[in-house]
């Protein structure tokens, strides 16, 4: 990982949590979150193998955010890690909070929606953050023209 970065880890994760919505999409029926249903969904009767296989897609999905952002975290704020943490855990609590609260309130669908789109606008937030990163980096380690030189030619 070293040579690609946390990108490809972040991306595997994106995917499968992309993976997993789409099955909990056709598997289980729209209004099952609010109360017991008889309705279908896109197959004649959810699967419960499929259903076991979205939970290991969330949890894999899962753990390689978490990994990634614990490692961008401790790397951006080497010095006051624990400040970094804390407000992560801060906002990632929050936004459990409120998924709680509206998931007795919209259907499925929507709440796959704001799983997704949530999804999305995380991983392109860990994008831009970890290349600001590495560019920040990449100039502190960049040589610099001595003054000097410069100079000399004016």
């Amino acid at each position: 990982m070293n040579k690609r970065g946390r990108d490809p880890i972040v991306l595997l994760g994106f995917l499968s949590h992309t993976a997993a919505f789409y099955l909990i999409y056709i598997n289980i029926p729209d209004q099952a979150p609010l109360h017991s249903t008889d309705s279908v969904s896109y197959l004649e009767t959810p699967s419960v193998t499929l259903a076991m296989l979205c939970a290991f897609l969330l949890g894999f999905g899962d753990a390689c955010f978490c990994t990634q952002i614990y490692s961008i975290l401790g790397g951006i704020f080497p010095n006051k890690s624990a400040p970094a943490f804390a407000i992560y855990k801060f906002a990632q609590s929050a936004a459990a909070a409120a998924s709680f609260y509206y998931s007795s309130i919209f259907t499925l669908r929507i709440q796959l929606l704001i799983l997704q789109i949530s999804c999305i606008w995380g991983t392109l937030a860990f994008f831009i953050a970890e290349w600001s990163a590495n560019r920040r980096k990449a100039n502190l380690t960049r040589p610099t023209t001595s003054s000097s030189s410069t100079s000399a030619e004016n």
